[in-house]
């Protein structure tokens, strides 16, 4: 818009030019003076400056451009601004905008300058305009923009969220059944789904071999410790009364048996865990019984520390879990306690009731689990920090085992300790009259 605003000056001030050079000067002032207005179109000006600093003008009564201020100020702001050679300029005065251009020449023989002054207020309001509307437009334009993108990229990126959700519900247990459909998705997804589903395949046949693996050194260690642990009873048997000492190694023996069975069948447990395999029943069980049972099993092994307290009166308490799973975390606990405290101490072993709880306690009166380490403690092969746990064996398993039988019965396991005044581990399974029937895990 500058560009031809400045053109459509210069033409102008050509043919203004070229017709100023057919006039004479021999005419009077008010001739000549004529002749130059009937030059001008409406909206310029026009005088010649015959001398530096000496404008040749007359008063004109016929100015077809709206002045802002008198004509002499205005003549006086268009010299002072446009100076030098020939050239544009653009010059305010008052509310007016103006295009100014001084020409030299030669009139008559003589140098002289030729100055033309148009009013542009008309085309700098109209570029205004333009400009903000092409403002409008644009600001239009990029929000219809922006609103298509967005719904573009919604439609792009949907596949990859559904593909994300998709593989979000992949778990352990669904390892060897779940794969992704390919034909339902995009074209440039597919490739990605089909090496997707290669490595599932992948990971779940180096699943099973690992399960296959442990399912089989799992029976194959079975066999030699129940014959070490069978030979071990006959030769106690037959030790009695014989040399000094021998009837201790082979309770050594037997014992030691026992732990490494006991240890394999939680390693076993751990693995069908993680594929999803193990099963464990939650049935109505009468704690006081399961602590009994566990006192009458565990008190031979206990030298004489096991302490039962049962209630004297009052409905038995019935919790929802699996018996023999129960009676397996009552031994890893009490193990847990003849071996992390001192020998003079007792272990305690009783039930407790509450609104929807049925609780088996296992309380011992050694120096206690700091708190920062009652949550640890039940992680796998983590054992505590304490003097006594650093010089007993454990392979750091057994607490670990008795949170994942006890949250497969549908509770869990919790400690309350008190640093230097024991702690009392607890066994917790829901009432079972708060159930009427219960489905099996």
């Amino acid at each position: 818009m500058d560009r031809s605003l400045a053109q459509r000056h210069r033409q102008a001030s050509d043919l203004v030019l070229q017709q100023l050079l057919q006039l004479s000067p021999s005419d009077t002032p008010s001739a000549f003076q004529s002749k130059l207005d009937r030059i001008v179109s409406p909206g310029r000006l026009l005088w010649l400056e015959l001398e530096d600093g000496r404008p040749y003008r007359l008063p004109i009564k016929n100015v077809t451009v709206p002045l802002a201020v008198s004509f002499p100020q205005l003549v006086g702001i268009v010299e002072r601004r446009c100076v030098g050679g020939d050239h544009l300029m653009r010059v305010v005065a008052g509310d007016r905008h103006y295009l100014c251009s001084r020409q030299r020449l030669s009139f008559s023989g003589r140098p002289a300058a030729m100055w033309v002054v148009e009013d542009i207020t008309s085309d700098v309001e109209h570029r205004r305009v333009v400009l903000l509307l092409m403002m409008t437009v644009a600001c239009v334009a990029s929000l219809i923009t922006s609103t298509f993108q967005r719904l573009v990229y919604w439609r792009t990126l949907r596949p990859l969220d559904r593909l994300c959700l998709e593989l979000g519900q992949i778990d352990t247990e669904s390892l060897e059944q779940v794969r992704l459909s390919i034909s339902d998705q995009p074209l440039e997804l597919q490739p990605i789904v089909t090496s997707f589903n290669v490595l599932l395949d992948r990971l779940a046949a180096a699943r099973e071999r690992q399960q296959t693996f442990v399912d089989g050194v799992a029976h194959e260690l079975r066999t030699p410790i129940t014959l070490i642990s069978g030979y071990a009873q006959s030769l106690k048997r037959q030790a009695r009364g014989g040399p000094g000492g021998t009837e201790t190694e082979m309770e050594c023996i037997a014992r030691e048996a026992e732990r490494m069975g006991r240890l394999v069948s939680e390693l076993l447990d751990i693995a069908r865990e993680e594929a999803g395999r193990l099963q464990l029943v939650r049935d109505p069980l009468d704690l006081d019984d399961a602590v009994l049972v566990a006192f009458e099993r565990l008190e031979p092994l206990a030298s004489a520390r096991l302490r039962l307290r049962l209630p004297q009166d009052g409905a038995p308490p019935l919790g929802l879990g699996d018996g023999e799973r129960l009676q397996q975390c009552l031994t890893n606990l009490v193990d847990n306690a003849l071996k992390y405290t001192p020998q003079d101490t007792v272990i305690e072993l009783f039930c407790s009731v509450s609104a929807r709880e049925a609780v088996v306690h296992v309380r011992d009166h050694g120096q206690g689990v700091p708190l920062a380490e009652q949550e640890l403690i039940f992680e796998r092969f983590v054992r505590g920090s304490s003097e006594v746990s650093a010089s007993a064996s454990g392979s750091g398993i057994g607490l670990a085992m008795v949170r994942l039988l006890m949250r497969r019965m549908g509770g869990d396991v919790r400690v309350e300790s008190t640093p230097g005044r024991g702690a009392d581990f607890q066994l917790v399974l829901e009432r079972a009259e708060l159930s009427s029937s219960v489905p099996p895990l």
